[in-house]
């Protein structure tokens, strides 16, 4: 196997690297990689400039400022990756909020400074929905000369799928939201995970982008079932935020308060990045969404 030292600069690519078996050609991650839980000692090359703030608002207002201002949102240690010589980059071009693109990398390591070699070969992963993320395994599987792996993993995926999924016979309403202030629904693969779970998707359609909406877009919805799977959050963040929802009286009138069905979802296992794991996720929703 030749000898590749890997920079994985998101959760997503280290899951999608480590699941094609080059888990121990990774040299670095992202501050925000936990899976596989044994590489996680790794050296961090990325980091956030993001406040930790515990206030969704002022997140989503730093957030919006800095695009506005063209301001990244997260820096990325040219050391250390020169340190560890690498020879591939893998990273997203799906939302700029939630990872280094590589745009932002090209500024930095292909730019006026030249601090890394022209060699480094940069993968970018742009998969939207179910089988975009099938074609980001399969860009890995023939960056690294597995394919065969790669193909074998979809397959089983695939299946895996089918036997996953339901005809929405009784019409009922899911609406996830991907953020909580301000409500946003949520985009990309979800709406598809939503509907391959045997519901119909209130909100959303499957690759578009995850955008704001008001409570009373939310009140209009009237949807069957809430899911919070706040972006970034765990279980039980999202947990937390899923019975805040109870507390808002706009929403009291609604089907999903009235009958209790509004559940938090560990957003970053199986909804918020796109791995293999969104497949799981439709199981999850199967299992909280008593139809």
């Amino acid at each position: 196997m030749p000898n590749y030292r890997i920079a994985t600069l998101l959760p997503s690519a280290t899951e999608l690297v480590a699941e094609i078996g080059l888990a121990k050609s990774i040299v670095c991650i992202s501050h925000e990689c936990d899976t596989p839980t044994h590489i996680t000692h790794l050296p961090k090359v990325t980091s956030s400039n993001i406040t930790n703030y515990d206030d969704q608002t002022l997140i989503d207002q730093f957030v919006k400022e800095s695009v506005k201002e063209e301001k990244s949102l997260y820096d990325i240690n040219l050391n250390l990756l020169r340190e560890l010589d690498v020879t591939h980059i893998v990273t997203q071009g799906i939302c700029d909020v939630c990872a280094v693109s590589p745009k932002l990398i090209e500024a930095n390591l292909r730019g006026n400074q030249c601090i890394l070699s022209s060699d480094i070969e940069i993968v970018s992963l742009c998969g939207t929905t179910i089988n975009g993320i099938f074609d980001d395994v399969m860009v890995l599987s023939k960056t690294f000369k597995r394919e065969k792996v790669g193909k074998k993993i979809i397959t089983i995926a695939e299946n895996k799928l089918k036997r996953l999924a339901k005809t929405n016979t009784q019409k009922r309403t899911v609406l996830m939201l991907e953020w909580l202030d301000p409500p946003y629904i949520a985009g990309h693969w979800v709406p598809e995970q939503i509907q391959a779970a045997g519901f119909h998707c209130a909100a959303g359609g499957i690759g578009n982008k995850s955008v704001e909406i008001s409570w009373n877009d939310i009140v209009s919805m009237d949807p069957d079932y809430i899911g919070m799977i706040s972006c970034g959050g765990n279980l039980a963040l999202n947990q937390k935020h899923a019975n805040t929802l109870y507390k808002k009286d706009i929403l009291k009138n609604t089907k999903a308060v009235r009958n209790n069905n509004i559940f938090g979802f560990d957003a970053n296992k199986f909804f918020s990045r796109p791995t293999l794991r969104v497949i799981d996720g439709v199981h999850n929703m199967q299992n909280k969404f008593v139809k």
